[in-house]
This record gives structure tokens, sequence and C-alpha cells, in this order.
């Protein structure tokens, strides 16, 4: 009896061996294939596009940057759209690129640019990526949606819904509103004025020259702030990471700072409660106003900006 127990086991544990040598066969051909896609196919579209008053542009991607920027003198809005495919061979990279279904598409005002994984084959979207530039007229509604890409938008004014994943952003010298999501990338702000609203995990958010009523917020990353908050509802909101910020002396403002796990400094000359990991005072009182820091195991430092 004892014998035909252990013969079974034995039968068992061979049976589930070589099970798990099948899975993993699989899985190294399947990351052979990949990494065997060394040779790189591209194809290169262009478009331009005349808009009546201030143009509405979407762009949806995947695997690729989109960069919008406006160009003095410039009145209409004119893409570059360059896809990447891999392969193989030459020719079977070549040929995923010829296959890639693109969108530049005008409607009135709007314009849209598209890379659409659900419009492709699944041979075509495992392997390729499609980068969007544009440049433009400096009045702008611009949303951008993509993935596994970094988004750049520059000299614009309007208003801006910015969504990607695993990529950075960067806004420089806007004017407007601009919404802006990501996750595992950095998100970088210069010279922008207005109303911001930023989010982004695993990643530092760092605004520089900045005027406008803020929320920005991360987790496992730093906010640094230089500028002047606008309003009174601005908030600056990490964890596990600290905080910076920079204003003006001649600034009004009044800071709620806590920390659970670290220090509050500063060498302004504050009015209130500047004791222990919960503060709230104030630079030049009574405030025009108000900025609220928050973050868990990380310091805050407030100071006066250069």
């Amino acid at each position: 009896m004892m014998k035909s127990q252990a013969t079974s086991s034995l039968r068992r544990l061979l049976a589930l061996g070589c099970a798990v040598v099948l899975v993993l066969g699989l899985a190294a051909c399947d990351l052979e294939d990949l990494v065997s896609a060394k040779y790189e196919g591209t194809r290169t579209e262009t478009a331009a596009f005349s808009v009546p008053g201030v143009p509405v542009l979407d762009v949806e991607s995947s695997n690729g940057a989109v960069v919008v920027r406006s160009v003095p003198g410039q009145t209409d809005v004119q893409v570059t759209a360059t896809v990447r495919s891999r392969g193989t061979s030459q020719t079977e990279a070549n040929e995923r690129a010829a296959a890639v279904v693109l969108r530049l598409e005008q409607q009135g005002g709007k314009i849209l640019l598209a890379y659409r994984g659900s419009e492709q084959t699944d041979d075509v979207r495992r392997y390729t990526g499609v980068a969007f530039d544009v440049t433009m007229p400096p009045m702008a509604t611009l949303g951008v949606q993509t993935s596994n890409g970094a988004i750049s938008v520059s000299a614009l004014q309007g208003r801006f819904q910015l969504a990607t994943s695993n990529g950075a952003v960067e806004l420089a010298d806007l004017v407007g509103q601009a919404v802006v999501q990501t996750s595992n990338g950095k998100i970088t702000v210069e010279r922008c004025q207005g109303v911001l609203e930023l989010d982004t995990s695993n990643g530092e958010i760092r605004l520089v020259d900045v005027s406008a009523a803020l929320d920005a917020a991360t987790s496992n990353g730093a906010v640094l702030f230089s500028g002047t908050p606008i309003g009174d509802a601005n908030r600056l909101t990490t964890s596990n990471g600290k905080i910076e910020v920079l204003v003006p002396l001649t600034t009004s403002v009044e800071f709620s700072a806590v920390t659970s796990s670290g220090s509050i400094t500063s060498s302004l000359p504050l009015v209130g409660d500047t004791q222990g990991k919960e503060w709230r005072a104030t630079l030049n009182p009574p405030e025009t106003a108000k900025l609220s820091l928050r973050t868990s195991n990380g310091a805050i430092r407030i100071d006066a900006r250069p």
C-alpha cells in the first residue's frame, strides 16, 4: 500500500514537472520572438489643416511620444506622424509599418490624430508605436491620450487635457488650464500660468517659475515648487517624498504643512504655529493665498525664492 502511494506521488510530481517545463518553454519561445524582432521599419506621414478660429486637437496613440507646440506666425496645424515597427527581418518590419492604420482627420474646427490599437491587427499592435509632432497657432483646446510615451506641450494658450502611463509629461510656457495624469512618470512644469491639476505615481513633480492655482499629487516622489500660488485651494501632496516650496518674499500666503515622518523647516518670517510636524503659519499676513502641504515619510522645506 505504501509503495503504491509513493509511486502515485512520484507520477504526479513528474507530470507537474513536465507541465512546468512546457510552460517555461512556451514563455521562452515568446520572449525569444520579441527579442529577435531587432529590425525596425519606419513610415512617416504629414498633414496640414487650416482651421477657422481656435482649433480643437485630439491625439490618441501608444508607444510613442506626443509633442505639441506653437510656432510664431503659423496659422495652420501641421502634423508629422512617425510609425516605428519591429520585425525579425527588415522586410517584416517594413510590412508591419506599412500596415498601420492612422487617422489624420478634420471636421470643421476639430482635428483628430489617432493610432488606435483596436484598429490594428494583433501582429501590428504588438510590435508598433506611433509618435506625433504637431506645430500650430498659439491658441488651442488640446486633448492627448497615450501610453508608454512622453507628452510635451509648450508655448500655447487654452485648455489642455493630457494623459499617459509609463511616460513623463513636460509643460512649458502655457497659459490656461492644464489637467495632467500619468503613472510611473515625472511631471515638469516651467513658466506656466493659470490652473494646474497634476497627478502621477512613482514620479517627481517639479514646478518652476509658476503662477497658478495648484493641485499636484504624487506617490513615491518629491514635489518641488518655485513660484506664486493663486487662490485659497492650493495643494501639494505626496507620500514617501519630500516637499520643497520657494516663494517670493513679498508673497502673502498661509501655509498648512503636515508630515507624518519628517521635519518641517523654514527661513521665512512666518507668523503662527511653527512647531512639531503640523504647521499653520502665514507669510506677510493677512494672506491672499493658501497652500496646503502634505507628505508622509518626507521632510517639508519652505524658503524664499532666489
